[in-house]
């Protein structure tokens, strides 16, 4: 490919330009991970009251059910099409994050938990959306799993919308 054509000097300044941003993070001190890190399953969840340390935990089924009965917010990460299908009972559901997040401050505060959840364990939307609500400024997150298949599996309160 020839640089002295546009379309050659449009592929050297892409690659030159992810040569320093990818060499620039190596060299920060602050670098930007290239992947998220796992989150791992909760061994126990400390009440809202006992601590103000930010959250971000996966959580079990039974851990998910024992928050559901003590009245937390669940959040369901899914399209709009499974959400109308079934869903946790109560659980919100909005298309867009900045209409999710006012909804939300609009019913509790930043620093209470809420549980976020999709269709199953291999389904990674909970977790982009809690990671996106942890930026909002949410935090005590936990993101459920099991998702809908194991909660619906266990025969837990769920609704449909009509």
């Amino acid at each position: 490919m020839d640089i002295r054509t546009p379309l050659g000097q449009s592929v050297f300044l892409l690659l030159f330009s992810c040569i320093v941003g990818f060499g620039s993070n190596l060299v920060r001190g602050d670098s930007i991970p290239w992947i998220a890190p796992q989150i791992e399953i909760a061994e126990s969840i400390t009440p809202e009251t006992e601590s103000n340390e930010p959250v971000l935990a996966a959580i079990s089924l039974s851990q998910a059910k024992n928050l559901f009965d003590d009245g937390t917010l669940f959040v369901d990460a899914r399209d709009d099409a499974y959400y109308t299908a079934g869903h946790i009972q109560g659980a919100l559901k909005t298309a867009f994050l900045m209409e999710l997040i006012f909804t939300i401050e609009a019913i509790q505060d930043k620093n209470a938990p809420l549980v976020v959840y999709c269709g199953d364990p291999g389904c990674g939307d909970s977790e982009d959306l809690a990671y996106n609500l942890q930026d909002s400024g949410f935090n005590k997150l936990y993101v459920f799993k099991g998702g809908w298949l194991e909660w619906s599996k266990a025969g837990y309160p769920s609704e449909r919308d009509q």
